[in-house]
C-alpha cells in the first residue's frame, strides 16, 4: 500500500489488494495497575467466510529484542493481556506488541481490525489498529512520515507523548518535532533528535522529558497542536500518540494522522451528489463533544453550512451559521453541548481528505476522546458492514450514535440495523431503525453475562450509515471511543 494524492484512487485500489498477512504494531504500556489489551472478532469469518486463520503474536522490548512470541487459533471473541503474556518478565514496562494474522484466502485488507486497550487502575483509552511493518509484496522504499492530528494538552498533569516504531532495517535519521499554535497555525518551537533505533526497536518521546524550562513555558496551558517528521522504510508510518498522565502512569491513546499540506486532491459537487462533503456531529448528556480539524489538510478555502435537528428529528433546515477558513492554515472547531444532531455541509469544491477528530468528554473527565477520523467526501464508497468492541464493566455504560445522512439529502432512504453483542459464551440482539437524514442512539449497560470487553457486530439495509461508540464512567469521569470498522 503507498501514500496517493487522491482519496478516489485510494479506495478503488482497496479492491484489487491481494494480502495473505494482516498485521498491525502497537506500544504497550504495563505497571501495577495498567496492562495493554488487544481485543477483536473474527470477521474474517462471518464478512468473508474464511476460515483456519492463525494469528501469531510477538512482543518486543524497546531494543527491538523479542521477548515472547505465541500462535494462537482466532476465536469468535477474543481479549488478549500483555500483563498475562508477560507475568514472568517483570522488568518489562514498555515495548511494541505486534499481531499477524495469516490466512489461506486472501485477506484483502493489510491491516486487521483491532483495538488496543490502554488500562489502568481508573481510566481507559482506546485506539484501533493504524501502524504496521509492510508485507514483503510491498515496496520497501524509504518513505517521509509527516504526521500530526491528534489532542496535545500540556500543563501540570498532562504532557504529549509519540511511540515511534521501527521495521526490519535498522533506522538511522533525525526526527523533526514542531509545536504549532492553535487556532490559526503558527510555529511555537521545533526540536530536532537523532532517531537511532535497532531492527524492530522502538521509542517513546515525551515533551516533559525532552523540552528544557524555558520550551515548556511556551506551552503551557497554551493550545497547540503536534506535527512530526522522519524518514523510514518497511513501514506504514501510522503512530500512537496522545497525552500521558504521570500520576496515574496512564497513557491517553489515539493514533497520529498524515499532514497533508503540500500535496492533495480537490473534489466538486455534481447532479447525483450536490453535497461535496459533510461532517456529522452528535451528542448525548451528560456527554459534552469538541469537534476539531487541525490545520494539516491541503490549503484551500473551504465553505460549510450546518443543519441542525434534535437526536431521531430529521435535519432539515439549514442554521444561519457559515463557516469560512482555510483548512490548511486554521482550525475548524465547534461543540455540542445539548442532545443534538448537527450536519455541517459543502456545496462547493473543497478538499477530498479533511481530518476531523471526536473529542467526547464528562464534567469530571481528565481526558477526552480523542476518535481521528475525516469529513466524509463525495468520494467515500458506501458501507453496510460494521462492527468493533466496548468496554463492559461495572458503573461503565456505552452510547452508539447511529447516523444515516448521505451526499443527496433527497435521496437518503431510511435504514435498519441488527446488532449482535457477544462473547464467547453469550450472545444478545438489538434492533435499530435510523431514519433519512437523522442520527439515532442506543444504549448498552453494563451486563454480568459478558466479559470485560464486548464484541458486537450489524449489518445495515443502506450504505449511509455510520457508527460509532462512546464508554464512559459518570462516577469517575473515566471515557473511552471509536468509529466502527
Amino acid at each position: 500500500m503507498s501514500k496517493s494524492s487522491s482519496l478516489k484512487k485510494d479506495f478503488s485500489a482497496r479492491a484489487l489488494w491481494v494480502n495473505y498477512r494482516s498485521s498491525a504494531i502497537f506500544p504497550f504500556f504495563l505497571g501495577a495497575c495498567e496492562d495493554t489489551l488487544l481485543v477483536f472478532q473474527n470477521y474474517w469469518q462471518w464478512k468473508s467466510k474464511i476460515e483456519n486463520l492463525i494469528a501469531n503474536i510477538f512482543v518486543r522490548d524497546l531494543s527491538g529484542k523479542l521477548i515472547h512470541s505465541e500462535s494462537l487459533q482466532i476465536d469468535t471473541h477474543n481479549q488478549i493481556s500483555i500483563k498475562n503474556i508477560l507475568s514472568d518478565a517483570e522488568d518489562i514496562d514498555k515495548g511494541t506488541i505486534e499481531i499477524e494474522v495469516i490466512g489461506n484466502k486472501n485477506l484483502g485488507y493489510p491491516f486487521p481490525a483491532i483495538l488496543c486497550y490502554y488500562r489502568s487502575k481508573d481510566y481507559i483509552s482506546v485506539v484501533h489498529s493504524a501502524g504496521r511493518i509492510l508485507n514483503s509484496n510491498e515496496d520497501h522504499q524509504t518513505n517521509t512520515w509527516r504526521e500530526s492530528n491528534f489532542l496535545s494538552i500540556y500543563d501540570d498533569n498532562l504532557s504529549p507523548f509519540i511511540s515511534i516504531f521501527n521495521g526490519q532495517d535498522a533506522m538511522n535519521t533525525e526526527l523533526s518535532i514542531k509545536f504549532l499554535k492553535l487556532p490559526v497555525k503558527d510555529l511555537i518551537l521545533e526540536k530536532k533528535f537523532p532517531l537511532e533505533l535497532n531492527p524492530f526497536g522502538s521509542k517513546i518521546f515525551y515533551a516533559n522529558e525532552f523540552l528544557d524550562d524555558s520550551e515548556k513555558k511556551l506551552l503551557k496551558g497554551k493550545r497547540f497542536f503536534i506535527e512530526f517528521e522522519h524518514e523510514n522504510k518497511g513501514i506504514f508510518g501510522r503512530y500512537v500518540v496522545g497525552n500521558y498522565l504521570k500520576k496515574a502512569n496512564m497513557h491517553f491513546c489515539t493514533h497520529s494522522f498524515m499532514s497533508v499540506t503540500e500535496s492533495g486532491d480537490i473534489i466538486e459537487s455534481s447532479k447525483e451528489n450536490p453535497v461535496t462533503s459533510f461532517l456529522p456531529a452528535f451528542n448525548k448528556k451528560p456527554l459534552n463533544l469538541r469537534l476539531i480539524s487541525y490545520p494539516t489538510n491541503i490549503k484551500s478555502n473551504v465553505t460549510f453550512k450546518s443543519k441542525e435537528a434534535n437526536i431521531d428529528e430529521i435535519i432539515e433546515q439549514d442554521t444561519d451559521n457559515i463557516f469560512n477558513f482555510n483548512s490548511g492554515e486554521e482550525a475548524f472547531e465547534g461543540e455540542l453541548t445539548e442532545d443534538k444532531f448537527v450536519k455541517f455541509y459543502s456545496t462547493d469544491h473543497c478538499p477530498a481528505r479533511l481530518n476531523i477528530s471526536y473529542n467526547f468528554s464528562l464534567p469530571n473527565s481528565k481526558h477526552p476522546t480523542d476518535i481521528a477520523t475525516g469529513f466524509k467526501g463525495n468520494v467515500y464508497p458506501k458501507k453496510t458492514n460494521h462492527w468493533g468492541s466496548i468496554v463492559n464493566l461495572p458503573d461503565w455504560k456505552t452510547v452508539f450514535f447511529v447516523r444515516n445522512c448521505s451526499h443527496n439529502p433527497k435521496k437518503t432512504k431510511s435504514g435498519d440495523l441488527d446488532f449482535t453483542f457477544f462473547d464467547n459464551t453469550n450472545s444478545i440482539e438489538k434492533h435499530v431503525h435510523v431514519k433519512a437524514e437523522t442520527c439515532t442512539i442506543l444504549e448498552f449497560e453494563m451486563n454480568t453475562d459478558f466479559s470485560d470487553f464486548v464484541s458486537w457486530k450489524c449489518n445495515s439495509s443502506v450504505g449511509t450509515i455510520e457508527v460509532f461508540w462512546v464508554c464512559f464512567n459518570e462516577e469517575t469521569g473515566a471515557i473511552c471511543g471509536d468509529h466502527s470498522f
